[in-house]
């Protein structure tokens, strides 16, 4: 198992990767579409809770305008981002809805 506490080796492992991956990610969802489109890396991610109280997410908003309340509605905001991002389903119980772009 590896902890990586210093910034600039977090910022290289993930610049380096290939790949970023969110399997139910909590707070990280948002995070880890948007680094994923800034690095120009394909990513996956099946977001699980929304955190619509939390203060830094109180602001994402639809393309209509609506808020982000529900788990389908964070994945309508994460597809929002880029039009190449596409949403497919699972096959297991549960939060199974990833967000995509190869």
């Amino acid at each position: 198992e590896v902890c990586v506490t210093e910034f600039e080796k977090a910022c290289e492992i993930v610049w380096s990767a290939s790949l970023l991956v969110g399997m139910h990610p909590d707070q990280a969802a948002q995070a880890i579409v948007e680094v994923a489109l800034a690095a120009g890396k394909p990513f996956a991610v099946v977001p699980c809770c929304v955190n619509a109280n939390e203060i830094q997410f109180r602001t994402r908003k639809l393309p209509n305008g609506s808020a982000v309340r529900t788990t389908a509605t964070l994945i309508t905001y994460l597809a929002s981002l880029d039009p190449k991002i596409r949403v497919a389903h699972l096959d297991f119980e549960g939060k199974n809805s990833v967000v995509y772009k190869l």
